[in-house]
This record gives C-alpha cells, structure tokens and sequence, in this order.
C-alpha cells in the first residue's frame, strides 16, 4: 500500500471513530429544568417571608407553592416519599437537628449547597457547622437561639443581689435566695431543653458526634457531675422550679414577679403573652440580658440553644436554582429583617436587629453584645444526632421527680435511653 493510500485509510478510521464516540457518549444534558414549579413546606410564621419573596420576585410566583406543615412530621413523611418515589418538597423550613434526621442513607432528603451557593456567601452566615455533614452543607440557617442570661432588672436591685458571673456564684446565689427570700425562682428544670440549658452549658457529653458514625454517651464524665450536682442542689432549695418554660404554672411565677432571672434562647423575649407584670411585656425597662455563665475552670461560656432554624433544599427538586433564590432571599433580605424578634443568621444583617432591640424600652440595658457573644459561645454538642434528643430527656427529668431520685442519682437513665435510639440510626455507641 502507498504511504499516500495508508494516510488516507488511517483518516477515513479516525472520522468514523470519532463519529462512533459522538453516538456512544452523547453531549451531557442539564438536569434540572429553571421552570419547575417548587413547593415549599413552612410553618405560619414563615408565611411573610414567602409571601415577600413572591413580590420582589413575581416573575415566580406562579413557580412556587407554600404548605402549612407539621416540620416535626418531615423525617416520617420522607421515608413514605421515598417509598412512592414521589411527592416530596422542594425546600423545607426546619431546625438543623431534623436536618440532620433526613440526612443519612435511609432518608438522603438534603441536596448538598455547596455547588449552589458561593463559598463566600455560606462564610456570612453564623452556626454553619449544624447545617454541615460530612463537609456537605444540607441547608442555611435562618436564626440563632443562642442562650443568653435573662434576668429581673428591678427585683435584683431592690434584693441588693448581683448577676452572677459563673454557675458557682450562681449556685451560691440560690443559696442566698432560698433563704432570704424564699419563693422566688431562679430558673426552671423539668423537660428536655431545660435539661439542656444546664448540661450542654456544661459540655457534658450525653450526646456527643464523635463522626458520621460514632456517637459518645458519657454521663460519668466530670462535666456532667457538676452540671448534675447544680440542679441537684437548686432543686432541694427550691430555687429551680419543676417544669418545662412554657407551662402555665411557671408563666404565672413570671406574671406574679417571683422570677429573678433564669437562662433562655435569644428569641424568647418577644415570644412569651401574660398580663400587666409580665416582664416580657412592660416598657419600663424590666428585662435585663447578661453573660452567659461559665464554669470557673472554663475559660469562657459554652451555651445551649432552643431551636434557631434553617432551610433545606431536596435533592429530587428540578429547580434548584428557584429553591436556593428563595432561601438565600428569605435569610438575607434586610427589609424583611428589620425588626424581627429572631436573631439573624445572617452576619451582615445582624445590624439590623441591633438597632431593633437596642432601641427597646423592654430592655434594661442593650442586650445586643451579649446576645452576639453569645452567638458565638454555641456548645458543639448542638451539632445533634440522628434521632430526637428532647422527648427522652423530658423523660428523664418527669422520671427523676416521679421516683424521687436525684439528677445525679439517674444519669445511668440516659444511656438507656439514647443507646437504642442512636444504635437504630447504625451509630456505634461509645462512653469515653
């Protein structure tokens, strides 16, 4: 064959190579579809918030239906998707720790923002590590519920008392309470989240991600001792009341003035009704917000938190340009921020509610450095786990009345408790 018939053969070959590839492996083709109608599950408070994306962005609007939903539902209903493949929303409004529920292999609802939303733009916002797992990002927050120090400006000055730096001056605080005034409340103990306030403040270590797979439940740890020995002792002087923060029973202590102060979550200052004498509710500069406590060995405040949500995006959404406008939009937008009660998650529109709450007559002083500090003081035991924390724990606390024992005296209840739950959601359990 001639050299000039060869080359001409080995072209005709490499032509109809690269037509056989062409057809072999077609062009990749976007998966997504910029029309896709969205639906959005929300509670009723978020409805403003849709509503105002809606206006400022109507060439959507048709796109985007919202529901009304039971968000404590949402781990349930996406296994029953799952098994229909169908049905499932496109975003979802909901606490990091039911995020945290619907992302392992049995629910795998969250699609990962990190392709979605600038790295630049995700830095901005506070408490990332909660919507963070395995280095994907499953959602953005939307508010903090950082712990802050709540307290009774003017009955803590007529008592000559001094807000406590530290759980130990707290304890002897109680202490000088119990008896020169007997009656009056400084704080309360009595369902899960009261049991955090005073254990994930302590770090103890009840629920701890060690990794993805690993979850550590170790009450003989020394942090959950004193935490323990604290509630312990209020309780037997009886300065810690015996119920959950939104029963009646301790609304009326606030109502009747019997309240000193007590630990709570950023957003309950404007979220609690009651009558004339409610220190949420009177202008004369009642409510005082001070430091979180430390512990003297600790070198600064670790704090709990009470909810402070976030919004999630599924991975079975065909608009995931649609779905991330809108959560950017609903937890960045300033107009829509501007005197909220909830504290942004949103660093740069953390301002905002600065000059809301600095301005309030409510307050007895500006609480706003001290709820930005302790923005950043969230314990990493807020980081939850794949299964919910509050309703055995609330367990363990009715149970600790009912059979008269000490907190301390019952903390072996807690791994019996979690140990099924954690194990059922193929975590190995360790205590270390």
């Amino acid at each position: 064959m001639s050299v000039k018939k060869l080359v001409s053969t080995l072209f005709a070959l490499a032509v109809i190579g690269g037509m056989l590839a062409a057809c072999a492996a077609p062009a990749t083709q976007n998966p997504y579809d910029d029309k896709a109608p969205i639906t959005v599950w929300i509670d009723q408070p978020r409805q403003p918030a849709i509503d105002a994306f809606l206006k400022a962005n109507p060439a959507d609007a048709s796109l985007i239906k919202a529901v009304v939903v039971d968000r404590e539902q949402f781990p349930a209903k996406v296994l029953l998707f799952n098994n229909t493949n169908q049905g499932w929303p496109d975003v979802v409004f909901a606490e990091p720790r039911l995020v945290a529920r619907v992302a392992d292999v049995a629910h795998n609802f969250p699609l990962d923002l990190t392709g979605f939303v600038p790295a630049d733009t995700i830095k901005n916002y506070s408490a990332m590590d909660n919507c963070t797992f395995n280095g994907k990002v499953y959602c953005l927050r939307n508010d903090l519920a950082q712990f802050v120090t709540y307290y009774n400006a003017p009955l803590m000055k007529q008592f000559g008392y001094t807000v406590p730096t530290t759980w130990e001056d707290f304890q002897a605080l109680s202490d000088k309470v119990a008896q020169d005034h007997p009656g009056y409340y400084l704080g309360t103990f009595g369902d899960g989240w009261t049991f955090l306030s005073f254990f994930e403040a302590s770090n103890c270590p009840t629920h701890q991600l060690v990794d993805a797979g690993t979850l550590n439940i170790n009450v003989a740890d020394p942090k959950c001792a004193r935490a323990a020995s604290l509630v312990d002792h209020m309780i037997a002087n009886k300065t810690l009341f015996n119920t959950d923060y939104f029963n009646t029973d301790f609304d009326k202590l606030i109502t009747d003035n019997k309240v000193l102060m007590f630990e709570g979550p950023a957003w309950m200052w404007g979220s609690f009704g009651g009558t004339k004498g409610n220190w949420w509710e009177t202008a004369d500069h009642q409510l005082g917000v001070a430091t979180p406590f430390k512990w003297a060995a600790d070198p600064a405040p670790v704090v709990a938190a009470m909810g402070g949500a976030a919004w999630t995006v599924s991975r079975h959404t065909k608009n995931p340009k649609l779905a991330v406008a809108l959560i950017t939009f609903v937890t960045e937008d300033k107009t829509l921020w501007t005197g909220s009660t909830n504290f942004p998650a949103y660093k740069p529109i953390q301002s905002l509610w600065q000059q809301a709450v600095s301005s309030n007559p409510l307050f007895a002083n500006d609480p706003f450095p001290v709820f930005q500090a302790a923005a950043n003081e969230i314990s990493p035991l807020d980081n939850w786990p794949r299964f919910d924390l509050i309703s055995p724990l609330t367990q363990f606390a009715q149970d600790t009345y009912q059979k008269k024992l000490t907190v301390a005296g019952n903390l072996s209840e807690i791994p019996t408790l979690f140990t099924p739950l954690a194990e059922a959601q193929g975590y190995t359990v360790v205590n270390k």
